[in-house]
């Protein structure tokens, strides 16, 4: 399990002899596509870890209406919350331990407490982003703005990635992403291939302009 936990950035740089011992503490689980993720009742308040695939966060309102605020690719954390749901977008595996667990690596290695901190601050910022986009942008920037943002994962973020750049999602992701309905994601990417912002093949999307899409977020 000790290359595993090396994969994701929250132990990248720590010694082996400080990860090994914390192995034991580290069960996995598969989920399928479109499977909400659900662990053992034994694992109190679990943290998890993707290991591969992708999920999404979502809530729930009353009148049935889902509201994603992130999506989580391999590397990235989260930890069970009361309200909120989370699915397998594609087949996934992921790491995952129970909370008074991680409170023991936690009093072992001050550096991780450090770590988590910064990470916990760029998750609120990012879900801050999300509502923020959901109450006061339209539908054809929050979808520019995912766009970016997706496309912009594992690379520096001064500068863009080379084109084209494919994204692996469908109409319904970005729709769920993006606040709204897979035929108005549908009618605004045909509208920018038309454009030549972006191409769709076989339900896939490739950027093809940032410069023209970035401004489209500035609308």
């Amino acid at each position: 399990m000790s290359s595993t936990l090396e994969q994701f950035p929250l132990f990248h740089g720590l010694s082996r002899e400080l990860i090994t011992p914390w192995e034991k503490y580290f069960k996995e689980r598969s989920f399928i596509k479109r499977q909400i993720l659900e662990f053992p009742s034994d694992c109190s308040e679990p943290i998890y870890f993707i290991r591969t695939g992708r999920v999404k966060v979502s809530y729930l309102s009353e009148d049935g209406k889902e509201f994603t605020v992130s999506c989580l690719s391999p590397g990235e954390v989260y930890s069970v919350h009361s309200l909120a749901s989370v699915t397998a977008l594609e087949n996934s595996v992921v790491a995952y331990l129970a909370m008074d667990d991680f409170r023991l690596m936690l009093g072992e290695c001050p550096e991780l407490s450090l770590r988590l901190i910064r990470l916990l601050g760029n998750i609120l910022k990012e879900t801050n982003d999300v509502i923020l986009d959901l109450a006061f942008r339209e539908v054809s920037v929050r979808l520019a703005r995912v766009i970016l943002r997706e496309g912009q994962l594992g690379f520096n973020q001064r500068s863009k990635p080379p084109l084209p750049c494919f994204l692996d999602f469908t109409h319904e992701q970005f729709a769920a992403l993006s606040g709204t309905t897979r035929q108005t994601v549908n009618e605004i990417l045909k509208r920018w291939e038309r454009q030549g912002i972006v191409a769709m093949k076989r339900g896939k999307l490739s950027v093809l302009n940032w410069e023209v899409l970035t401004n489209k977020t500035m609308i």
